[in-house]
């Protein structure tokens, strides 16, 4: 497998400032967030028609040494407390303004130019989001039941069993709570999910920013002695950081932005790796069984309610395996829907410009159509981010084959992750709030942090 190293890089711009400054190539200055109807809940993604083509930054724009406000992010404490609520969706959101808050801290710092790993949680976590709350699934599973062909001859054979037994066919509403209860299985892996990175992550963004705000210039006994904080646990980690205080000082965009580049694929490994048993249990679930007991609940139910000895029949169904006989095809089909309506509904991911489906290819962002890759990362010359590439993307340098077709598998993750920070990494609407608002104020108040 070879290494990136293809397509032209912008040339380090000299220190001196001339005296008339040359127009600069490819840069467009971040926009205003718009508020749209409940601010909330609406993504700033979604706004394609009405965007230009997206257009990668090439030259810092903000100094280093920047102070972060005190109160503008959350603290080690603050993620800590965010993690501890109860109430699952009000944490996504809290969890949600969280990384867009830390991603404001540390871009403070380094610049904006280049989004780190909390600017991509960010837009992640909000997508968690919707399927954390369940939106609109219920109904769009009830209404892929009604038009999948599919469904017919098992529904069918049911009802046949159901008309012996003296009971009226199946309803659907009865299939559509079993999907329900489906869901908020998936959903709660999820939710843990959501929660047990950010405790994690969000804890070292806290810290970096805590740490290394108002530097002028990198001191190497200071960055050692923090480097030492993180656990021989998080190798990962560790390297991430390290790489994340040598670009606050970096002159040259191209080896800074490989350093962000680097740093923010680290963490992607980190965090996907300690994902893993929360994603086969998403992904996994025993959908089966949940619409296998549900709706035999309900049949059972029916059967017990009728007066003897018309129950009889219907008593007599189950204990032959009549009824079990009936269901297993159906419970087959239904399992079927649910898994391909669960899969489109969640693996989608938003990015300026729409939502991006993780079983597709990843599309080049607009207006890098032919380069695909913003100036400061069209060649790699980082050793380190080289070798690094050449382990987890499958095809250099380009994004053909990045479709993560089982999201389950660790290695086709990283392979879409990876191409998704490079292709995206200096896209300034990254930067937008989540929810339409410029933040929140820390700590938290002691009834948010208690909430649910």
């Amino acid at each position: 497998m070879k290494t990136p190293s293809s397509g032209p890089r912008v040339q380090p711009r000299p220190l001196e400032t001339p005296a008339t400054p040359a127009p600069v190539r490819n840069e467009v200055k971040p926009q205003a967030p718009v508020v749209r109807g409940d601010a909330r809940d609406v993504s700033l993604f979604d706004t394609g028609a009405a965007r230009k083509p997206t257009v990668a930054l090439t030259t810092p724009v903000a100094p280093q040494g920047t102070n972060v406000a005190p109160g503008t992010y959350p603290s080690v404490a603050d993620v800590k407390a965010i993690a501890s609520i109860q109430d699952p969706v009000a944490r996504n959101y809290a969890i949600t303004q969280g990384y867009a808050d830390l991603s404001n801290g540390l871009g403070q710092m380094l610049g904006k130019e280049n989004a780190n790993w909390s600017t991509f949680a960010t837009w992640a976590s909000k997508q968690a989001g919707v399927s954390i709350r369940n939106e609109d699934m219920p109904k769009f599973f009830t209404d892929a039941l009604k038009g999948a062909g599919d469904m017919a001859g098992p529904l069918k054979k049911v009802d046949d069993v159901l008309r012996k037994v003296g009971l009226p066919a199946l309803p659907l509403a009865d299939i559509a709570a079993a999907g329900s209860e489906a869901l908020n299985n998936v959903s709660k892996s999820i939710a843990d999910g959501n929660q047990f990175v950010f405790n994690e992550v969000g804890q070292e963004f806290a810290r970096f920013i805590e740490t290394f705000q108002g530097d002028t210039s990198y001191d190497a006994a200071k960055t050692q002695k923090y480097l030492d904080g993180f656990g021989k646990d998080k190798p990962l980690l560790k390297e991430a950081f390290g790489h994340y205080t040598k670009a606050m000082f970096e002159k040259d965009p191209n080896k800074k932005a490989e350093l962000m580049l680097l740093a923010n694929d680290q963490i992607g490994l980190h965090e996907q790796t300690q994902l893993q048993q929360h994603v086969e249990k998403a992904l996994n679930a025993p959908v089966k069984d949940t619409f296998r007991s549900i709706l035999k609940q309900s049949i059972e139910s029916g059967i017990n309610a009728l007066p003897f000895p018309a129950n009889l029949a219907g008593k007599a169904a189950l204990k032959t395996g009549l009824v079990d006989a009936a269901l297993n095809p159906l419970v087959d089909a239904t399992a079927s829907v649910f898994r391909r309506l669960a899969t489109e509904h969640m693996m989608k991911l938003a990015v300026p410009g729409g939502a991006l489906k993780l079983g597709n290819d990843l599309p080049p962002p607009p207006g890098m159509e032919s380069t695909l890759f913003p100036p400061h990362l069209r060649a790699i010359e980082n050793p380190e981010l080289r070798a690094l590439l050449g382990k987890l993307d499958s095809s250099s340098d380009s994004l053909k084959g990045t479709a993560a077709k089982d999201w389950s598998k660790l290695d086709q993750r990283m392979n879409y992750i990876i191409d998704l920070f490079r292709t995206r990494q200096s896209d300034p609407h990254l930067f937008d709030a989540p929810f339409g608002k410029t933040g929140t104020t820390y700590p938290l108040p002691a009834t948010q942090q208690r909430a649910g």
